[in-house]
């Protein structure tokens, strides 16, 4: 008999990762049981046999997976899969006679703090990263047959500032107890930069057309491919399953 999969297309940030085990719990009580998460799309098979409960792990300094699994294993956890950013699923068997603490990864605050603290490092230097990267949509700007380019740069990089400033001052909030505050819909945010960007490429192909100068194209497959790395850190999309 053929299993029977689903397959969902959800965003969810890194700082939303508490929302992204949500789902998969809610998944999970209807029977679909994940085989692979992501930010971008998930993937579910039918299983209504077992109820699981979901939870996320950052870690991207793993040097001995082996070992790693095997700590979760024995407090009962079973890996789902891995992103290429650090970001690890898990899930164990769901036991209603058990108290909710018992399907938290974290026993004690100090872990889940090294955690959170772990991805909020990373995004200080992603926000560097942009600011040097700045200048060169500044010097963009200052062309006029390339204004349009900078514009369209300038408004990447404010959502890009605004996306991870959100994240850390929501990461703050969960270092320090207190709930995710998620102020904005993700489906929106990636349909504005997605847009933005398309308009960087368009503008790019325009420039070097008008000019014939291949150097406008080139410093804009650049900084497109430092956009692409940022968003690979804060979007964990690319799916490694669990051997």
């Amino acid at each position: 008999m053929k299993r029977k999969t689903k397959r969902t297309f959800k965003i969810f940030a890194a700082w939303d990762y508490e929302f992204e085990e949500k789902e998969y719990n809610r998944m999970s009580e209807q029977g679909w049981q994940l085989v692979n998460g992501g930010s971008f799309s998930q993937k579910y098979e039918f299983d209504d046999s077992v109820i699981y409960r979901y939870q996320l792990d950052y870690n991207n300094g793993i040097t001995d997976m082996d070992r790693y699994d095997e700590t979760f294993r024995d407090a009962g956890w079973e890996r789902v899969n891995s992103t290429a950013n650090g970001w690890h699923v898990f899930r164990k068997a769901y036991d209603r006679n058990l108290p909710d603490e018992a399907y938290e990864i974290y026993t004690d605050e100090q872990s889940r703090t090294e955690m959170l603290t772990r991805w909020r490092n990373l995004c200080y230097i992603i926000f560097g990263v942009l600011l040097l990267n700045v200048g060169n949509s500044l010097r963009i700007l200052s062309t006029d047959d390339a204004s349009m380019i900078g514009v369209a740069l300038l408004i990447t990089y404010a959502l890009l500032f605004g996306m991870l400033i959100v994240g850390v001052f929501n990461i703050n909030r969960m270092i320090n107890g207190r709930k995710n505050t998620r102020p904005f819909p993700m489906g929106l945010f990636m349909a504005l930069l997605l847009l933005m960007l398309a308009v960087l490429l368009i503008s790019a192909v325009f420039v070097l057309i008008k000019e014939g100068s291949y150097g406008a194209l080139g410093m804009m497959v650049g900084i497109l491919v430092v956009l692409f790395i940022v968003m690979i850190a804060v979007f964990h999309s690319r799916k490694t399953k669990a051997q």
